[in-house]
């Protein structure tokens, strides 16, 4: 049996991104900007690597919540992050390590949910297997595999879209590209506001962009693009990605009336993957699906992928 042994707070932010980037896979709960975010409030962050012989194996940051003034809720929000293939008595090793750090005699209630399908789990999930409980079903969500390349990219969209999409190629607007510091910025994050308030879901909260970006390094921040006509002061359309790893997660789109006519949110998004693309992001998640509440969405979302990936969901 090999020795796990797990380090606690025990990495700087460049060695957190540089073994995050070793990941198949990740999500932006699991950046380092997004717990540099979450600890200015009330909420406490710990980061930990475990290593196996000296090797980095899987990683994860833990947000823990108070709750009347005793009870703490310890949440490794899809992690862990594995790094390389490890097997079931592994996964057991650090995932009993990680838990024993929040007790239940101490008034602690840890969960995690793996940013993994649930096909990989199978059918009676291994963490079940383990003694874990599921609380939460997973959601489902469109992945996009970059290291396709650009032709079988634009074969995999839905002929429609790529209908909308040279369409919109043909309008005369321009295509702006930013990061969390555009000046177009503080007016996508209005706009999104307004849209969650209208249509009454809950998002990530629009207030995480700009620390996001202020907090992140490289090409590890926040992506953003613009439709804007010419002459025009606002943008008719706009898209933000937050990077992670080597993936990004499609985090905002917003579509006015004159974006919808010529499709301009199509072209952004297209372009955007492209971008991504070129600066070495490997997988694009376009967030998750409610094909009944959000039909519209999910279409729109299938348009452009129709891999579609069930998570595993969040266990206790």
């Amino acid at each position: 049996m090999s020795e796990i042994i797990i380090k606690w707070d025990d990495v700087s932010q460049r060695q957190w991104g540089k073994f995050l980037r070793k990941a198949a896979r990740c999500s932006f709960q699991q950046a380092w900007a997004y717990g540099a975010v979450i600890g200015q409030g009330r909420q406490e962050v710990a980061r930990f690597i475990a290593y196996d012989g000296g090797e980095a194996v899987a990683m994860g940051q833990v947000v823990t919540r108070r709750y009347v003034y005793f009870l703490k809720f310890n949440l490794l929000l899809k992690g862990p992050v594995w790094l390389k293939e490890v097997d079931e008595e592994q996964k057991k090793q650090i995932l009993t390590e990680v838990s024993n750090r929040y007790p239940l005699k101490n008034f602690n209630l840890f969960a995690f949910s793996p940013d993994e399908p649930a096909s990989e789990v199978s059918e009676k999930s291994l963490y079940e297997n383990m003694g874990y409980r599921q609380i939460v079903t997973g959601n489902s969500t469109i992945l996009i595999n970059l290291e396709l390349s650009e032709d079988k990219l634009w074969q995999n969209l839905y002929s429609k879209n790529r209908t909308h999409i040279r369409k919109a190629e043909k309008n005369d607007f321009d295509v702006i590209y930013g990061d969390h510091s555009h000046l177009h910025i503080d007016w996508l994050l209005e706009q999104e506001s307004k849209q969650q308030q209208k249509n009454k879901y809950q998002g990530v909260p629009v207030g995480l962009v700009k620390g996001y970006g202020q907090y992140s390094s490289g090409n590890q921040g926040v992506y953003s693009s613009f439709a804007v006509e010419k002459g025009a002061e606002t943008p008719m359309a706009g898209v933000l990605f937050l990077c992670h790893g080597r993936c990004a997660t499609y985090h905002i789109g917003w579509n006015g009336p004159r974006g919808r006519k010529s499709r301009a949110l199509n072209l952004l998004l297209w372009k955007m993957i492209l971008k991504l693309k070129q600066d070495g992001i490997r997988m694009v998640d376009l967030g998750g699906i409610n094909t009944e509440e959000g039909a519209d969405i999910a279409r729109y979302k299938l348009s452009f992928s129709n891999e579609v990936t069930r998570l595993c969901g969040t266990y206790m």
